[in-house]
């Protein structure tokens, strides 16, 4: 063979190889990393220690992540009693996704809700659980009148609700009782006659007849949230102080204190010498955030859609859910994160917050249900607003569409 010709094959298979190693590193890389490991479950309500009136329901809600198509159920224990299993709830097999129920508070005392997500393979979450207080519905006693004295007035005594440590003490004490000597008696006094009595005038308490059902509250504002208890309708309590716009009032609540909305209620007695109370400093919203997983060159931008709620026809004190459709009409997958939520009506506002997983460019996803229970201004317009990732969390070419709003009329209910 000549040398030539050598050369000339040489050339030509230099020339295969370069062409192959192209194809090679030109080749997309389409394959999605898997999702492995056992699902992670996070208690976004009810908050831990939180108070419940008997008969009141307790909203539960988590987020899963770390999930995937194969979650084939979550489970929700109240007290090591199962209480619910909701099958298949990720139909759409995202990254995360959120579950809610309601449990009636039941039992008066401490109860434990534990939440565990289960994949098709017995794959299970660590279990999540929250400690809530369940308060009796007719523990708070009936309110004396304005000649009641100052122990009973407004609730009950200051005994009332403790752990009766004093008793304990005094029953442990009782069986060491030290001798002592018995001391010589003594002549019995010569009998006087009793002093005539006078007429001290009782002071007119300033008293709280609530005209509805009341949310009882840790300070002058529906920030405070969730409320530490409540009041029935013609239930009576003691009015301690007024804030400086006179619209709230700090009553006393069992052995405690707590703020209801003047509104709400109808005062007796004398007002003119309560003290002036601003209560505790307003809490900032600070909806749970979702972490948010870094991912180059983000191109997405989150759309408020249709707002929806079941039922349809919301009552006044009734517990009803919220949907929202969400697009990403970007170019880049969204990461996941929070949804606020706000019911406005004649400058009152009942706040709660949602989540939403991760939304694939160009996709529209359905996030609920969000539960929400608005007790005010029942018969008057409400607008239901949803915001969603309200503090920015996300980087988003327009930030400007995310919100949506409805309006509706609120019915009676149990108000």
């Amino acid at each position: 063979m000549s040398k030539r010709a050598l050369s000339g094959r040489l050339g030509l298979f230099l020339l295969l190889l370069l062409l192959a190693a192209c194809n090679l590193n030109m080749a997309p890389n389409d394959a999605s990393v898997p999702i492995t490991g056992a699902p992670v479950v996070q208690m976004v309500s009810p908050l831990p220690n939180a108070a419940y009136l008997e008969g009141v329901p307790v909203n539960i809600q988590a987020l899963i992540s770390n999930a995937g198509p194969d979650i084939d159920r979550v489970e929700i224990v109240v007290d090591d009693e199962p209480f619910t299993a909701l099958p298949t709830p990720n139909e759409a097999g995202g990254a995360s996704f959120t579950v809610a129920e309601s449990w009636p508070a039941e039992g008066i005392g401490a109860h434990t809700i534990v939440v565990t997500a289960f994949r098709a393979d017995g794959t299970a979450s660590t279990p999540v659980s929250v400690t809530i207080s369940v308060v009796s519905q007719g523990s708070q006693p009936a309110q004396p009148d304005d000649n009641a004295n100052d122990n009973t007035a407004g609730g009950p005594s200051s005994d009332a609700g403790n752990d009766n440590s004093q008793n304990d003490n005094q029953n442990t004490n009782s069986g060491q009782v030290q001798a002592q000597d018995t001391p010589e008696p003594t002549d019995p006094p010569e009998p006087t006659d009793p002093p005539e009595p006078t007429n001290t005038p009782t002071p007119n308490k300033p008293m709280a007849t609530f005209t509805t059902g009341v949310n009882i509250r840790r300070g002058p504002d529906t920030l405070f949230n969730p409320p530490i208890g409540s009041y029935a309708a013609n239930d009576r309590a003691e009015i301690l102080a007024v804030n400086s716009a006179r619209t709230w009032y700090k009553i006393r609540y069992y052995n405690s204190e707590g703020w209801v909305f003047g509104n709400l209620l109808t005062v007796s007695g004398n007002v003119d010498s309560l003290p002036i109370d601003e209560g505790p400093p307003k809490p900032t919203l600070t909806p749970t955030p979702v972490p948010a997983t870094a991912t180059p060159n983000i191109n997405v931008n989150l759309v408020a859609g249709n707002i929806s709620t079941d039922p349809s026809d919301k009552k006044c004190g009734k517990t009803f859910k919220i949907y929202i459709d969400v697009a990403n009409f970007g170019e880049t997958k969204s990461p996941g994160g929070t949804i606020a939520v706000e019911d406005s009506s004649n400058g009152l506002v009942t706040r709660t917050s949602g989540s939403f997983g991760e939304i694939e460019a160009g996709k529209t996803v359905k996030v609920g249900p969000i539960p929400l229970t608005v007790d005010t201004n029942w018969g008057a317009d409400h607008t239901l607003t949803l915001i969603i990732d309200p503090n920015n969390a996300i980087a988003e070419t327009n930030e400007d569409d995310n919100r949506g709003s409805r309006t509706y009329e609120l019915g009676r209910g149990d108000c």
